[in-house]
């Protein structure tokens, strides 16, 4: 997995919080994401169907929208972390998301947007990922980190 892909497999959990995108880039831990995905598992049967990771989608969107505005945009940021959207974390979401170009990202297009993490993990592609999926995508990305 890539860092966009790494990136889209927290986007679904990660509220897109201030202080995430005033980090500097760093290597994080696949297993972290996968766990914060499985919080999408409404129906706590151990799987996320693509159902449940779009209304999860939907319900982290107030996190996301912090001026309720309807959109993503630079005003969402803490002022702290503004000098990031142009280049940081917020930069990245609008290339995966922002499908109509105006800079911003509305509720549809992150809650119906990009699933690369998603398809990534769901080897079967029944729509449906499990753990063992999730854990079988952690392990290739840390054999693709270490060089293998």
């Amino acid at each position: 997995m890539n860092r966009y892909l790494m990136f889209a497999l927290m986007l679904p959990v990660s509220g897109l919080g201030g202080a995430a995108f005033a980090q500097p880039q760093q290597q994080v831990d696949p297993a972290r994401f996968a766990d914060r995905i499985m919080e999408a598992d409404a129906n706590r049967d151990g799987k996320v169907s693509r159902a449940e990771l779009t209304a999860y989608r939907k319900q982290q969107w107030a996190r996301i929208d912090r001026n309720g505005d309807g959109y993503f945009s630079k005003d969402d940021l803490p002022r702290f972390a503004q000098g990031k959207w142009e280049t940081g974390r917020p930069a990245e979401v609008r290339r995966l998301y922002d499908s109509n170009g105006d800079g911003r990202v509305s509720q549809a297009e992150f809650v119906n947007g990009p699933t690369v993490a998603f398809d990534m993990a769901d080897a079967n592609r029944d729509n449906i990922v499990t753990r063992d999926e999730l854990d079988s995508a952690i392990a290739m990305t840390r054999a693709k980190r270490a060089g293998g």
